[in-house]
């Protein structure tokens, strides 16, 4: 037999999965139970892969298994055989194709699995398949039958009025009892019970969190907050979340859905059968056992799920419309702020997730709400125009207006607000009748830093009204206006035109003659650039050289005195 085996030993891997963290000696016995079978068959273990206290049902919770055939499908690998102690430890899958399928995988690597305990070789003989499918039907079952009698345990405990696994609730505390139901002793945050005799019950908690609990109810259900308006004010309060950090409105929902306030402990609310997809039981399924004294009154606790039911947009589509029309009805207008204050209809938020938008909604009511915004405190909605004379005060109240002062100022709606109404800002500002040139808006920033920088008051800044101006002002007018500021200067620039008290703003020419240079050239004047800098340049040098020639008279003139 010893002349039949190879010069040197087969390199093979070797798998090793528990169940149960508590089996402390499994991986061990199972190491050495393959150990032997490698020595007497001349392989040498190379590498390990273990899955500690890992269910066999499923792929996606065992690391292990995975790096194997990770490794596996590899081209070049360090071992060339797969041990493992029995069918069962390979998995408990309960689809038998699943676990073929993972074998396939080594096996078409040129990796076989050989089962070490197993009474059959695994050599792709029919006898031996069929064996080996049936004892993947026995693993399988096994686990299959296991957890009809787990979950039937769990089910008579929970009528019974035992806790069954889980942290402790926010209000009430975890008793520990013996089988005789007598109390043991308060568990605290992280213990659970010693020996399998012992069971654990809710108590009431401390009068302090009992006290929390009737709060939030009647905020939530008699001044209608919301509940992160709940959350907020606890942490405000700086009252202890129990065995959480902060609170959050997930909390403060926990506790107004939770049945225990009534002193009713509900069990079998899901199920996840053997790894499964979680989904809800019915209601017929739902243990319900009374184990404690209310802490609410029925009455309160199904308002609070009526409104919790309203929230979770469990109310027909039709019932949240009628709602909104209602307040329609009432109101005559209907904005955002409006919908969320009001206390017969849901949020906002649950409409745009039944209707995909407001805008949907407001069209399914016949209400139209083109130019429109209702300010802060404001009766109704405002027109365009209204928007305007408030843009317009607000620029004469300050001198100017930017992104910032519109944002802040809370009797002008936001820049993003006047975007959807005029299409741009410089739009609104420019029907509005205040500045809106881009090269303006520069240079009266620029004004306001220098006077800023030397301690000066700002240059006050008269906002025109377009409106007054195109109707004051015929194009026979503004050109005539340039005329006269030609005799005058000797020339004509924007500056001139803007410093000029009885002329229009530059704007108001370019919007009737496309350009200050299609005005010049209507009026007769010079319109080409080069000429007007130069006569601007030459007549400012002249200035400045009559300036310089004062200045020297006037020296000479002390000095003779």
């Amino acid at each position: 037999m010893t002349e039949n085996l190879p010069a040197s030993p087969i390199p093979v891997a070797q798998y090793l999965r528990m169940s149960r963290d508590h089996q402390r000696y499994s991986i061990r016995n199972q190491a050495r139970a393959i150990s032997d079978y490698a020595a007497q068959h001349h392989f040498e273990i190379v590498k390990t892969y273990t899955d500690p206290g890992e269910s066999g049902l499923t792929l996606r919770q065992r690391p292990g298994l995975q790096a194997l055939l990770a490794d596996t499908m590899k081209p070049i690998r360090s071992f060339a055989r797969i041990l493992v102690l029995d069918v069962s430890r390979w998995g408990r899958f309960q689809n038998l194709d699943e676990s073929s399928h993972y074998e396939f995988i080594c096996l078409e690597a040129g990796v076989p699995i050989i089962y070490c305990a197993e009474p059959f070789e695994n050599d792709g003989t029919p006898v031996m398949m069929l064996l080996k499918q049936i004892k993947r039907l026995q693993a399988a079952e096994f686990s299959r039958e296991l957890s009809e009698k787990v979950i039937y345990a769990q089910l008579l405990q929970a009528k019974i009025g035992h806790k069954i696994g889980g942290p402790r609730r926010y209000g009430f505390d975890r008793m520990l009892v013996d089988q005789h139901d007598r109390p043991i002793q308060k568990l605290k945050r992280g213990e659970t019970k010693a020996l399998n005799c012992q069971r654990v019950v809710y108590v009431r908690g401390s009068d302090q969190e009992v006290q929390v609990i009737r709060d939030i109810f009647a905020w939530f259900t008699r001044d209608r907050m919301s509940m992160k308006g709940i959350a907020e004010r606890l942490t405000n309060m700086e009252i202890p979340a129990g065995d959480r950090d902060v609170w959050s409105a997930n909390i403060v929902r926990r506790i107004l859905s939770d049945e225990l306030v009534l002193g009713i402990y509900v069990f079998n609310r899901t199920t996840q059968r053997l790894k499964s997809k979680m989904r809800r039981n019915p209601p017929e399924a739902l243990i319900k056992t009374k184990v404690t004294e209310p802490i609410i009154s029925r009455v309160q606790f199904a308002s609070a799920a009526q409104r919790l039911r309203i929230r979770r947009r469990k109310v027909p589509r039709e019932e949240n419309l009628a709602a909104v029309s209602r307040l329609l009805r009432s109101k005559g207008y209907l904005t955002g702020r409006l919908i969320d204050q009001c206390l017969y209809t849901p949020s906002t938020t649950v409409l745009r997730r039944q209707f995909g938008s407001m805008a949907e909604v407001y069209r399914q009511l016949g209400y139209v709400t083109k130019d429109r915004w209702c300010p802060r405190g404001g009766m109704g909605p405002s027109s365009k125009n209204e928007i305007l004379a408030q843009l317009r005060r607000l620029h004469d109240r300050l001198g100017y207006v930017n992104e910032h002062i519109i944002n802040e100022h809370p009797d002008v709606p936001s820049c993003s607000v006047l975007q959807r109404h005029f299409g741009k800002l410089t739009e609104a500002y420019r029907l509005a009748g205040i500045p809106f040139g881009r090269t303006e808006l520069q240079r009266m920033g620029h004004e306001r830093w220098m006077a800023k920088r030397a301690g000066e008051t700002p240059r006050e800044t008269i906002a025109r009204r377009w409106p007054e101006l195109a109707s004051r002002f015929s194009d026979d007018d503004l050109l005539e206006c340039l005329r006269r500021l030609q005799k005058e200067h000797g020339y004509v620039t924007a500056q001139i035109i803007r410093d000029d008290e009885l002329s229009p703003t530059p704007q108001l020419f370019t919007t009737r003659f496309g350009s200050l240079l299609n005005a010049y050239a209507s009026a007769g004047l010079e319109n080409r650039r080069s000429k007007i800098w130069s006569r601007a340049a030459t007549a400012q040098h002249a200035v400045r050289r009559a300036h310089r020639a004062d200045a020297k008279a006037n020296d000479q003139g002390n000095t003779a005195g």
